[in-house]
């Protein structure tokens, strides 16, 4: 039986892509549509490699960033019960708990949204676990969780781009993250949502004139 390594737990035996993989299909044997097959393998590799990276941190801006990408990219799954399934299984897959991800993105949303100043979020980000900077392993997935934060602030709702890109600067900062990675990411990140779009509205033309 294979041992798994998750989230730094050190075990024996690591497991390796191909056994998440069979993990995930035995939770998930459904067939998933083609548009989001992409997006399924991606998420799935990617937490796999991060369970494995010592300095990874499973916390809120991660988690936000996490169920920021499977909402983005799962817009008009069908059917639509079968989503919540694809998320729980990603997530189980690699040794992540899906409701701890929901619950801990969905409080710090909250809090952004109803009780932060752009000097909370500042101060929130600094001080939780992310005293040893050098330490604090980056992923994509994090600097989509500082976009969606960023954007859900009241007070960064009118302003510039210039200066919507300065906070998550300051915020890429507090992290030790190189902010010309981060932006890249999130400009990627953006354009790759359009393309999806407009792939779906080129699927939903198709299937009206048959």
């Amino acid at each position: 039986m294979v041992l798994k390594n998750y989230l730094g737990l050190a075990l024996s035996v690591r497991a390796t892509i191909s056994d998440s993989k069979s993990d995930f299909h035995r939770e998930f044997p459904y067939v998933i549509p083609p548009i989001y097959r992409k997006l399924a393998d991606e998420l799935l590799v990617e937490l796999h490699l991060l369970s494995h990276q010592k300095n990874f941190k499973n916390d809120a801006i991660f988690a936000t960033g996490l169920k920021e990408i499977f909402s983005k990219f799962t817009n008009g799954y069908k059917p639509s019960e079968h989503k919540e399934k694809l998320f729980d299984a990603i997530c189980n897959c690699n040794g992540f708990n899906p409701k701890e991800i929901n619950s801990s993105s969905e409080q710090l949303i909250n809090k952004v949204k109803k009780e932060f100043t752009k000097e909370d979020l500042i101060n929130f980000i600094s001080t939780k676990d992310n005293q040893a900077k050098e330490n604090n392993y980056y992923s994509r997935i994090n600097a989509i969780g500082i976009y969606k934060l960023v954007t859900e602030m009241p007070s960064f709702k009118d302003i510039k781009q210039e200066d919507l890109n300065q906070e998550i600067t300051n915020i890429s900062n507090s992290l030790g993250y190189k902010y010309s990675r981060v932006e890249k990411d999130i400009s990627m990140y953006k354009s790759n949502i359009e393309k999806m779009k407009q792939a779906l509205e080129i699927i939903a033309l198709n299937l009206k004139s048959k």
